[in-house]
């Protein structure tokens, strides 16, 4: 059976959902900063709401997406969740309480906005930002899991040692790299926001520079931590390892080479960590704060892409070798051409209407408000 189809349906929802979720937990974690910030500077105020608004309409579409992958996810690959919800049940567990808290606390935040004390309410600003790092926390059990299926001891019956999988020794750099990168691109993104707010509103010009200066950094600890991720991948999963390097490692067995894409994410970065710091030291420069947005994105996607293409034409990677993607495939619904075109131009169809709502929403209702 043809796997390439139903992979690309996988992978464009799974990057557009990261997208807008690494977006939403940056920007949950500027607005609480600006928050704070408010209380010795209330010109803070103003931008803290902008930005917490932002928050709210991103969580809506990463929401939506979620629940696509979920759904393709059952659909397609169903021994793949079988795995996860079977030796990974912990880590889903984790997520799917960040899930709880983080709606809950995203109401909590609003509601009480200039209602309770400012410190309770900046209490639970932090609340509705770190529940947001659960939700990854959790999900990248996955992600390192077919890195190195650690705990995995039989697929048929599926059986595992859920301590060993929570040992992953993938995991911890995985997750730190996750952690960084999503501040980096929320940050960029309210940046880019404020810039734009800043056109009819010159007092929010600073908090712009501040979160194009605090995006950019967070490259130093995400390219830090993302190293870390590379060296572990040599010794744990080596065949994803030599795709990341082929033209340099020419004589591993590795069918795949996303080389190009690694060393774009790469210098991507170094592009962002310069830019970023010239939007801190001259924030009246809009254009700089409008493309760090796109850059930041490219440099997820290429990367996401390398993580995941990379492991091709397995779906979990096991030292040199690994697991085919065909062992993971639902054979008892036939895939056909027309299924996938038509569910990608859906996909793409709402995707062009989330985005348009999104402009609406934000340029015109909030970003533009006096």
């Amino acid at each position: 059976m043809d796997v390439t189809l139903p992979l690309t349906i996988l992978g464009l929802i799974l990057l557009i959902h990261l997208t807008f979720v690494n977006i939403n937990i940056g920007l949950g974690f500027y607005s609480v900063i600006l928050r704070w910030r408010s209380l010795s500077d209330i010109e803070a105020a103003k931008p803290a709401r902008k930005v917490f608004k932002f928050l709210v309409a991103t969580e809506v579409v990463s929401g939506v997406y979620g629940t696509m992958i979920t759904v393709v996810l059952a659909g397609f690959w169903p021994t793949l969740v079988n795995i996860a919800t079977i030796i990974l049940f912990i880590p889903l567990l984790v997520s799917i309480t960040g899930i709880i808290v983080r709606l809950t606390s995203i109401a909590a935040y609003w509601y009480t906005w200039d209602k309770v004390d400012a410190k309770i309410h900046l209490a639970i600003g932090l609340v509705m930002a770190f529940s947001g790092l659960a939700i990854p926390a959790g999900f990248r059990y996955i992600f390192a899991f077919i890195d190195n299926p650690a705990g995995l001891t039989s697929l048929n019956p599926i059986s595992g040692n859920t301590i060993e999988a929570l040992m992953n020794p993938v995991y911890p750099p995985l997750l730190l790299h996750t952690f960084f990168g999503a501040l980096s691109i929320g940050f960029l993104a309210a940046s880019a926001g404020l810039a734009w707010s800043s056109k009819i509103d010159k007092t929010v010009e600073r908090w712009s520079g501040c979160a194009g200066l605090l995006g950019g950094l967070m490259i130093i600890p995400q390219g830090l931590t993302g190293f870390w991720f590379w060296s572990v991948l040599s010794f744990y999963s080596p065949y994803l390892f030599a795709s990341l390097n082929k033209p340099f490692l020419p004589l591993q067995n590795s069918l795949m080479d996303v080389s190009y894409f690694f060393l774009g994410m790469v210098l991507l970065s170094i592009v962002i960590l310069v830019f970023g710091i010239a939007h801190y030291y001259q924030p009246y420069r809009r254009w700089t704060a409008y493309i760090l947005v796109p850059l930041s994105i490219a440099a997820l996607i290429f990367g996401e892409i390398a993580h995941d293409i990379g492991r091709l034409p397995y779906m979990v990677i096991v030292g040199e070798a690994g697991v085919p993607v065909e062992i993971f495939i639902n054979r008892l619904i036939f895939i056909e051409p027309t299924l996938i075109i038509s569910t990608v131009s859906a996909i793409l169809f709402f995707t062009a209407i989330f985005i348009t709502l999104l402009y609406l929403y934000l340029i015109k209702g909030i970003l533009e408000e006096l």
